[in-house]
């Protein structure tokens, strides 16, 4: 749903920045196109909570597209509401070159293609990360950095938050991970976790899964 908010605010506000731009957006309200501004202001602020309801999910949930693709959509719909206004009624028939219009489509398909990239890296890590927790035992951690001091006045934190545990040759080895903490569930120093590794290569960090006990 985000995504055809998105889609739609990106090309009413071309479409009012480029109807406003004919006119250089003047100052005499004799000259003002206000259809064209209201649509820009109001599809601003359309765009940012889309955006921001975009991020949200993703960051609920690392398997649906990030943020850059929020954006790619975006600027997709930014190209067709700059074209409906910038080429000319005929132009189907008299097809004409408009560098914004491709310049528009142009950095969508870049954000598209980046953003499903992304995602396909996030997929492989994260089957990684399942198929080592299906297939080995976890040990015992615990946290030595939880990574912040308090939260002032936020919900929640993103931070560095740094664990310790013993291999299976009972080598001690540390591990540093981002982690979302929040303000009623916090993070602290000492806490025990559950720690899933590769028992081929412990220090492969990118093979070391953590997860907090319930």
């Amino acid at each position: 749903m985000p995504g055809l908010f998105l889609l739609g605010a990106g090309g009413v506000l071309a479409w009012g920045l480029t109807r406003g731009a004919a006119t250089g957006f003047s100052d005499d309200a004799a000259d003002q196109d206000v259809p064209a501004i209201i649509a820009a202001i109001c599809s601003s602020f359309v765009l940012l909570i889309a955006l921001g309801a975009w991020s949200i999910a993703a960051s609920r949930n690392p398997r649906l597209p990030g943020w850059l693709a929020g954006i790619g959509v975006a600027v997709l719909g930014a190209t067709a509401g700059h074209a409906v206004v910038a080429l000319p009624p005929r132009w189907l028939q008299e097809p004409v070159f408009d560098l914004v219009a491709v310049s528009l489509a142009a950095t969508a398909g870049v954000l598209l293609v980046l953003a499903t990239m992304a995602r396909a890296g996030r997929a492989r890590r994260l089957d990684a990360a399942e198929e080592l927790m299906r297939t080995t035992s976890p040990v015992t951690g615990s946290v030595t950095n939880q990574g912040y001091t308090d939260f002032d006045e936020a919900s929640q934190v993103i931070t560095a938050v740094t664990y310790t545990f013993r291999d299976g040759s009972g080598v001690q080895r540390w591990v540093t991970k981002p982690s979302t903490i929040h303000v009623r569930d916090p993070l602290v120093n000492g806490e025990e976790v559950d720690v899933w590794f590769d028992r081929q290569d412990p220090s492969d960090q990118n093979k070391i899964v953590i997860r907090r006990r319930a």
